[in-house]
């Protein structure tokens, strides 16, 4: 993930309580009325004009233009007192930590509110140095759950919306954020006390605060663990443990393929890529397949033949090292029947105090359940665990249950590497 995307009232910021307590006041002042606290969740995230319309409705008045501009007019001055008078508590707990730590890894930072008092707050808070984009509330037409502010952040940092993390306290903002395929963390929802409900998924990580560390444990490939106190280490092996992995172009040149073969065969094995990991089907499946469908006529065991994969060296001697300081070190790999013989012929199994591979345990990344399997076998808490792999889903997955990660990947991996095990290398 490249770039956090925060709501702010009720996430960076305390302020959803004087919300709140405005309108309340303004009920009970103005028409007797004592407000439902139903009505808190649907105020959350909305914009102005709606939220007075909203108020309109169940006060029992018209939800006409000039009421709503008295409404929202009242409200806004009677919000903007409250927040002068208690701005020195506003921020919540956690909030300037996590800023200062996406901005020192070059995590891009958006503030995506609907408050068009939210420019203000961050200034007298004194967080406006963190963001390097600030959605003006005015430009926005539609509010959430409609994803519009949040891919208008998104192409302000010229980040693509799958690569932003949304934190978000309100279901209409998560379920913005999920319609344009942002990963989305729940801050402090009580999803039993709302009244909305959705088809799709509600939210990909839930915290309590800003200060727990799955705000963004797996999800920043710069950030991640001190390995010093865990006692269970879980290895992925391609690109991890061992390199040189692929054995396609081998399988297209042995047997002459055309590119159009090229791109369906790789087409196929994406999709069978679950089933042949968690050994559904077996390879000799899939090959009979291909060749019906390509007309090929591919034969012996071409993903054993073309699998020549090699050590990688500073993983390798990482690994004797956990193992000398009394570390209890695991293989957890997806893959499946040939490349799980090829491996074992070439000793890396030898390695590990246990190894846990898809194709055997039936349980395949990035399922929570591939990590759970291990955990209850290994009998360790995931605190205590500490997993290693190039694939962001698989390290976000395993990081969603507690366990600690690192995403090893790119050019600077080695020296991450370096950083997190100083104490083992």
């Amino acid at each position: 993930m490249k770039a956090a995307l925060f709501d702010m009232d009720g996430v960076l910021c305390n302020t959803q309580e004087y919300h709140n307590a405005c309108y309340a006041e303004i009920a009970k002042k103005n028409y007797n009325i004592t407000l439902d606290s139903s009505i808190e969740d649907k105020l959350k995230g909305v914009l102005r004009n709606e939220g007075a319309k909203i108020f309109c409705k169940a006060v029992g008045i018209r939800p006409n233009k000039e009421n709503i501009k008295y409404i929202s007019t009242l409200k806004n001055n009677l919000y903007l007192k409250k927040i002068e008078e208690n701005k020195d508590s506003l921020l919540s707990k956690g909030t300037i930590d996590l800023l200062q730590k996406l901005k020192n890894n070059n995590v891009k930072v958006a503030l995506v509110s609907a408050s068009a008092n939210a420019k203000t707050i961050i200034k007298i808070t004194n967080i406006e140095k963190y963001f390097d984009y600030v959605v003006d509330a005015k430009n926005i037409k539609k509010g959430k759950p409609n994803p519009a502010i949040f891919l208008e952040a998104a192409a302000n940092l010229a980040i693509k919306p799958s690569d932003c993390v949304v934190y978000e306290d309100a279901i209409n903002g998560i379920q913005a954020a999920n319609d344009c395929d942002m990963y989305s963390i729940a801050v402090n929802v009580d999803f039993n006390k709302t009244t909305f409900t959705y088809s799709k998924k509600i939210a990909d990580r839930y915290v309590k605060s800003l200060d727990d560390p799955l705000c963004y444990k797996g999800l920043y490939e710069n950030l991640f663990e001190k390995a010093d106190n865990c006692s269970l280490f879980i290895f992925d092996a391609g690109n991890v443990v061992i390199e040189n992995i692929h054995c396609f172009n081998g399988i297209f040149d042995q047997y002459n393929f055309t590119t159009d073969q090229k791109s369906e065969f790789i087409k196929d094995f994406n999709f069978y890529t679950a089933p042949l990991m968690d050994g559904n089907i077996s390879t000799e499946f899939f090959l009979n397949h291909v060749n019906k469908n390509l007309n090929l006529n591919i034969s012996g065991d071409p993903f054993y033949n073309y699998f020549n994969p090699v050590f990688n060296v500073k993983i390798i001697n990482l690994i004797k090292k956990l193992k000398e300081n009394g570390k209890r070190v695991v293989l957890g790999s997806n893959t499946f029947a040939p490349h799980t013989k090829k491996m074992k012929e070439m000793g890396l199994f030898d390695l590990f105090d246990s190894v846990y591979v898809s194709n055997e345990i039936h349980h395949y990344k990035p399922n929570p359940s591939f990590f759970r399997y291990i955990l209850e076998k290994e009998n360790t808490e995931a605190n205590k665990a500490y997993f290693i792999d190039d694939i962001s889903e698989n390290i976000a997955s395993a990081a969603s249950l507690n366990i600690n990660t690192l995403h090893y990947v790119n050019d600077d991996k080695n020296t991450k590497l370096k950083k997190a095990f100083t104490k083992f290398i």
